[in-house]
């Protein structure tokens, strides 16, 4: 065989194999999205007043424990349940937090990086624990009811 022919059969072969892997490359790309980061099961730790709040210290505990499930089709919020929930998703600044929330951010232990607000709307109008979010990505998360800061971590 000569020298053309090996060069033909060889550029064939991995002509063939890098298609595929391209194929392969292209389609896992398209087909994997990453889910948003409050997407998931969260559950309550700590409870903060820090501004004013309709809760004192001992009963902003009863809250403790209590989880929170975040998907595109359906939103648990303690014991009510959301379907097609919709998220609102923003960034604001320590003064619009401070503005909206009547709290400093650096008191629940933001950096002074911008914070994400997501708020969840449902088709019912239900408005209950969990419905705002507020979080610095990897860092602190929380919910607001009636005041009360309540610290969320997401469980695995």
């Amino acid at each position: 065989m000569s020298i053309v022919g090996h060069v033909k059969r060889f550029w064939r072969f991995h002509s063939l194999i890098i298609g595929a892997f391209g194929l392969c490359a292209l389609t896992l790309g398209c087909a994997v999205q990453e889910s948003a980061y409050y997407e998931g099961t969260w559950v309550v730790t700590k409870a903060y007043s820090v501004g004013v709040s309709a809760h004192s210290s001992s009963a902003s505990e009863q809250f403790l424990g209590r989880s929170m499930t975040y998907s595109p089709e359906l939103a648990k919020l303690d014991q009510a349940v959301c379907e097609s929930p919709i998220y609102l998703t923003k960034s604001i600044s320590n003064d619009d937090f401070y503005s909206a929330f009547k709290a400093t951010p650096s008191s629940l232990g933001f950096s002074e990086d911008s914070i994400t607000e997501v708020s969840l709307s449902c088709v019912d109008g239900l408005a209950n624990i969990g419905s705002t979010l507020v979080f610095q990505e990897n860092s602190n998360t929380y919910t607001m009811v009636d005041g009360t800061f309540l610290k969320l971590e997401k469980t695995l």
